[in-house]
């Protein structure tokens, strides 16, 4: 629902877009960052802990109103809901008031540094890897470290507290080594 929510919206909006730029603008918007961003607008997760049933579940409802993917869950969720209770063009509207304004944020190709490397490299017709570096820590609490390997190059490293997260800090480095190897 929420993607073709979306997808509807931005091609009325960017009507000159490729795919390409549509698809990733949408994928960014619907992300569970954005999701969350949005539960936490619209107060998701305190009226989920205040519908907590009983103290024996409000200590886990309290925790999981601050976890970002449970966040994201639930405007999903809430979206669904609508579109269950109300129809489509009631569940489009609330998906398009509640993600437009984030939008101008998805933009930004730097929002996602790893997708903005990965574009600069293949109209480049050049190569990129991650190469896990170190995992340490517990399960509960890993931190990672990566580097990002351009044509068999390092060209940035970076950590995180998931693999994903240490990507991504590598890949803005190495975009901003790019930039300061295109500037100088």
């Amino acid at each position: 629902m929420l993607d073709l929510a979306l997808g509807a919206y931005l091609l009325e909006r960017f009507p000159e877009a490729t795919q390409g730029e549509l698809s990733r603008i949408k994928n960014q918007v619907r992300s569970s960052r954005f999701c969350s961003i949005v539960a936490r607008n619209e107060d998701l997760g305190g009226r989920m802990r205040d519908s907590a049933l009983g103290e024996k579940y409000a200590e886990t409802a309290k925790q999981l109103s601050f976890n970002r993917s449970v966040l994201a869950d639930l405007a999903e969720s809430a979206l669904g809901a609508i579109f269950l209770e109300a129809g489509w063009e009631v569940a489009r509207e609330a998906a398009v008031t509640a993600f437009a304004p984030l939008v101008e944020h998805a933009l930004d190709p730097r929002i996602d540094p790893k997708t903005a490397l990965q574009e600069i490299l293949q109209r480049q017709g050049r190569r990129v890897a991650y190469e896990l570096v170190e995992a340490t820590g517990p399960a509960h609490a890993r931190h990672f470290s990566v580097v990002v390997i351009i044509d068999g190059d390092v060209l940035g490293e970076g950590e995180g507290v998931s693999r994903r997260a240490a990507e991504q800090a590598a890949a803005r480095r190495a975009l901003a080594a790019i930039d300061a190897g295109a500037a100088a």
